[in-house]
């Protein structure tokens, strides 16, 4: 073929180039997305945009310093919003949460994707409205006495190692007392993880926030090519392994059966795997039959299915998050003394001899406060995130539907417009002062974590029981600031926490 009479280019040649610059500009299609908008942000990589790897949430959280309080990134080739500004966040959690109702969808295995977590519009608000009642004062005071127990166990396995092992890893212990509150408070067994680190439970739930290297890939591959999300989730690549998924999915199936089989007794609903079964079927008005018979009409509201799913899901969110704020909070502690005995006169002035309960222990408001502040230092989920419903302006922004937005809760935890001397543990800001829009360590408005009195009760045994008993002390080596791992779903520790543990007495 010529070109302008002058010279012979052959017609494959030519399709090679016309494609080639037809897939350069589908790659970089959209990029001036921004631009246009006059917000700043990242360059994005060809095709691939600003996800590129398991550091992400790091990532938004210095793109943050760099670039300020709203900027835009690209997921993939679509734009997504970053916001740190506290007035379009008002707005998006609170005011218009409607608009922003949903979260960012990833790919999970089934029938983990039923969780609560996960699910959108009338769905979510189906289960959210269905298990709320669990984690209600009542509730929580029945399951109190189970966390104390696992507390116990904690304080006795500290005391053991006190004077043996100067070295000792925080995140053992305090991952196996959660572990055994879960499976205490959620399905009524005892499991006795504290004793044995490498108890499949432990094994399986820490695989479940450890995900591989192919995963993570696979993860991003899906962002830029979407078509290849199902069949990743066919050959079981995710961010959530399907294995050990499908290992918490066959032990809350085999329990569940095991209840319905006792015919003997019912279980009380003390924990929440019997609370969810209680909620899967509620009694409706009894009517009348055509024979005159009172009939009862029973009214689903959880399917087995989402049970197991909410189950699931209360491993997840309960092990990881708890353990590693009960790390943090023990090395805040061992750079802290001052803190920590001021914390140990306060349970010891005011519980006494006195039995700690679900009710004395909101007394305690500097231990509440040394908990916000280390919330606030290290938040286990780092990155929170909403999709737009419905087309909407904020500010003279607009967001629309259909794009993700992610909230750096770091860079608003670490913000100094926000918190003097961001960097700095300092228990005392939290004293006088209400949490607001500020503080997002469990997120807030209508998606704010629903298990955030849970975790809080959790918290506050298992330290007032440690305190009373041991001391944490920092090591020559114990850093002076903290540094992350990067290949994890929530906060945690590239090096594990290791302190001396001594006694009180």
């Amino acid at each position: 073929m010529e070109i302008l009479g002058l010279v012979d280019v052959p017609l494959d040649l030519l399709l090679c180039l016309a494609a080639t610059v037809l897939i350069y500009i589908y790659g970089r299609w959209n990029y001036n997305f921004f631009k246009k908008q006059g917000v700043p942000g990242p360059e994005p990589m060809y095709s691939f945009g600003n996800i590129i790897g398991p550091n992400f949430g790091h990532d938004l959280y210095a793109w943050s310093k760099l670039y300020g309080s709203v900027f835009g990134i690209f997921f993939g080739r679509s734009p997504a919003y970053v916001i740190s500004d506290l007035e379009i966040l008002k707005e998006v959690m609170v005011k218009s949460f409607d608009n922003f109702r949903n979260r960012t969808v990833v790919p999970v295995p089934y029938p983990l994707n039923l969780g609560l977590v996960f699910l959108e519009d009338d769905a979510w608000k189906r289960v959210r409205n269905t298990i709320s009642p669990t984690f209600t004062g009542v509730k929580l005071r029945r399951m109190c006495g189970a966390i104390n127990d696992c507390a116990k166990t904690l304080t006795t396995n500290f005391s053991k190692v006190m004077g043996k092992n100067n070295r000792v890893n925080m995140k053992g212990y305090f991952g196996a007392f959660s572990m055994d509150v879960i499976c205490q408070t959620a399905f009524g067994i005892k499991v006795d993880s504290q004793t044995d680190f490498n108890h499949p439970f432990v094994v399986h739930a820490q695989k479940l926030f450890r995900p591989s290297k192919l995963a993570m890939a696979a993860s991003v591959l899906s962002a830029v090519v979407p078509v290849l999300e199902p069949v990743f989730n066919k050959l079981g690549v995710g961010v959530f392994p399907p294995k050990d998924v499908a290992f918490f999915e066959k032990v809350t199936g085999e329990m569940m059966q095991q209840r319905r089989n006792d015919t003997t007794r019912r279980q009380e609903g003390t924990d929440f795997l019997q609370m969810m079964m209680d909620a899967s079927i509620e009694e409706g008005q009894d009517d009348s039959n055509a024979n005159g018979q009172t009939v009862k009409h029973s009214v689903r509201h959880l399917s087995t299915e989402e049970v197991v799913a909410q189950c699931i899901l209360f491993f997840i969110a309960g092990y990881e998050t708890t353990g590693s704020t009960l790390s943090f909070l023990s090395y805040n502690l061992a750079m802290n003394p001052d803190v920590q005995e001021r914390m140990y006169s306060e349970i010891k002035e005011i519980l006494g001899n006195e039995g700690h309960n679900y009710d004395n222990i909101g007394k305690l408001k500097y231990l509440d406060s040394v908990i916000s502040e280390t919330l606030r230092l290290y938040p286990p989920g780092f990155v929170l995130d909403r999709t737009v419903c419905e087309t909407t302006q904020i500010k003279g922004l607009t967001f629309t539907k259909g794009q993700n937005i992610f909230i750096p809760v770091m860079a608003i935890h670490r913000n100094p417009q926000l918190y003097e001397d961001p960097d700095s543990f300092k228990p005392e800001r939290f004293e006088d002062q209400d949490k607001t829009m500020a503080f997002q360590a469990f997120g807030f408005g209508p998606r704010i974590c629903i298990g955030m009195r849970l975790a809080m009760v959790e918290l506050k045994v298992a330290l007032i029981n440690v305190l009373k008993a041991v001391r944490f002390e920092r090591l020559p080596d114990t850093p002076e600031v903290l540094t992350f791992a990067q290949n994890s779903n929530v906060l945690q520790t590239e090096k594990d926490i290791m302190l001396k543990v001594t006694p009180r007495c």
